[in-house]
């Protein structure tokens, strides 16, 4: 973790729980953390701090909007609670299923919080160069 933010790739072995995160992701999770779907396909590691900010953003999104009811239904339905363990986190079989994680993932640092791809979608998610991407006129 450089300057608070969660960098790089790595492909984890993820046959057998629980999934053993590298060293220099485990600060940002020594509060625990939680574990959602997230978008693309992929799982969030999230930290503790990371995602109560999230959480909040989400909560306060109009109830009118059905977009913004069912996406906060979808996150924090898969969400769970972990604590701190340096042997690892356990991600449940059907968390597995949704993101396609079989016996490899591809743990990916996001900045704020941690993601664990199916090594083919990040494959092809990871082959697009940045100034294909859209951003926001913010950035």
């Amino acid at each position: 973790m450089t300057g608070g933010l969660l960098l790089g790739t790595l492909e984890l072995a993820a046959l057998d729980p629980p999934l053993r995160l590298p060293d220099r992701f485990l600060p940002a999770f020594a509060s625990g953390g939680v574990l959602t779907a997230w978008l693309d396909g992929c799982l969030a590691l999230w930290p503790q701090a990371t995602w109560a900010d999230l959480a909040a953003r989400i909560t306060s999104l109009p109830l009118s909007a059905p977009g913004s009811r069912t996406f906060g239904r979808l996150l924090f339905s898969s969400a769970l609670e972990f604590r701190f363990d340096p042997t690892g986190i356990v991600v449940p079989n059907p968390h597995r299923r949704l993101a396609g994680i079989d016996a490899q993932t591809i743990l990916v640092g996001a900045g704020d919080h941690a993601e664990l791809w199916n090594p083919a979608r990040w494959a092809a998610t990871s082959a697009r160069r940045l100034d294909e991407l859209e951003l926001p006129a913010a950035v």
